[in-house]
């Protein structure tokens, strides 16, 4: 409602502008003002807009098109379902609402986001957690605060929350359904890189600090990685079935001289 009584204050210098200048000898009626007809609308069905009521101000539509998009903005309504501030959440998915699942666990060896490969720092998880997106939002504005004042630093982040969570209210009776989505939490398993950070000659202490400061946002607890002291294992082709065979070569076997019975019996003799 205050946008449109906004525009409704600029109507009469519009009013005007528009109206064409006619020069008559009988004093006709003056038109009402736009703000006469405000107290007699009903306010129950669509949002009032001057879009919506072009007969009760017909010089006014006809000129809404020429005003400028500060004035157009004001007669508009404001689009209610924006986005909030926190932009870590997926744009769009497939299902709305998943399963709660579990925290994945390496049980076959694997080391994948376990290493630091983009920065020169690293902050890594020494347990498997949810983290919510709240939480990372708030480790990586701390640290962005933070390492801003070096040019050239860079954060990146190693994962992100794309598993809706839903919750319902208290003593609530079952059924009805799932649900709402409440927020979104990704699953990181142990020993997961979170947070790299790097570039601009970033110093080890500037680093240690920064990320020193976004461990106290996490619900699990941490260690500081450096990638120059980190031993990779080297990697380890996987074997297929039945390939291994067909591309292996001969196995060659080494053989070694038997001397033949006669040959022994003589130098027997000899002896």
């Amino acid at each position: 409602m205050a946008s449109l009584f906004r525009a409704l204050a600029r109507a009469p210098l519009l009013m005007s502008a528009a109206r064409p200048s006619i020069v008559t000898v009988t004093k006709a009626p003056a038109a009402p003002m736009p703000s006469h007809f405000v107290r007699n609308l009903s306010f129950a069905s669509a949002p009032l807009s001057i879009r919506n009521h072009a007969s009760l101000f017909p010089s006014l539509h006809n000129s809404f098109n020429n005003l400028s998009p500060a004035v157009r903005s004001l007669a508009t309504p404001t689009n209610k379902t924006q986005r909030r501030f926190n932009s870590l959440q997926p744009k769009r998915m497939k299902y709305r609402k998943k399963h709660k699942g579990k925290i994945p666990i390496p049980i076959g060896g694997s080391k994948k986001g376990t290493y630091v490969e983009f920065g020169d720092y690293g902050l890594r998880i020494k347990e498997g957690a949810r983290l919510t997106a709240k939480q990372i939002q708030a480790a990586h504005t701390t640290i962005r605060r933070k390492i801003k004042a070096v040019k050239g630093s860079q954060i990146w982040t190693r994962v992100f929350p794309d598993i809706p969570v839903t919750s319902k209210g208290g003593e609530s009776r079952m059924g009805k359904g799932k649900g709402s989505v409440d927020y979104y939490a990704t699953r990181v398993g142990i020993n997961r890189i979170v947070f790299e950070i790097g570039g601009g000659g970033l110093r080890i202490e500037h680093a240690k600090e920064a990320l020193r400061l976004a461990s106290t946002k996490l619900p699990v607890a941490v260690e500081f990685v450096v990638k120059a002291d980190q031993i990779k294992p080297p990697k380890i082709p996987r074997a297929i079935p039945g390939a291994a065979a067909a591309t292996a070569s001969p196995v060659k076997t080494l053989t070694t001289p038997v001397a033949s019975p006669a040959i022994v019996k003589e130098a027997e003799i000899v002896a």
